[in-house]
């Protein structure tokens, strides 16, 4: 398969995960919740648009944020080679929000120090 058309069963992967999860198909959006999600370097509106115009595929990191966020696994969003959307990477919904996810994501840029702080607040607050 071509490098062309690696990006471009990318695209319509994403497309179509973004349609199911009720989210507009704009890089606007796309880049702003990503770095909402990301404790890398943030993307930029024309990186989001390039995943949907097919001129690019986003790096491992990447991918698993969006198929995190998108609730897909990484592995079908990245070469759609999986009978179902759903995988190990996905978030399951029966345990844990979307809030719930997104509060780990947040947890996850804190410096070590900021996180312990959080964990023995948290433990303050644990009923027994």
């Amino acid at each position: 398969m071509s490098s062309q058309q690696e990006k471009l069963l990318f695209s319509e992967r994403l497309k179509e995960a973004l349609t199911q999860a009720n989210h507009p198909i704009s890089p606007t959006f796309i880049s702003k919740q990503f770095n909402a999600r990301y404790s890398g370097e943030p993307i930029s509106v024309q990186s989001a648009n390039n995943w949907l115009l097919a001129k690019a595929i986003p790096n491992q990191d990447k991918l698993a944020i969006l198929s995190l966020w998108l609730n897909v696994s990484n592995q079908w969003l990245r070469f759609g080679d999986e009978d179902t959307q759903t995988g190990i990477n996905t978030l399951n919904t029966d345990v844990f929000s979307t809030k719930d996810y997104d509060l780990l994501l947040k947890f996850n840029k804190l410096s070590e120090t900021q996180k312990m702080l959080i964990l023995n607040l948290m433990d303050e607050f644990q009923i027994n």
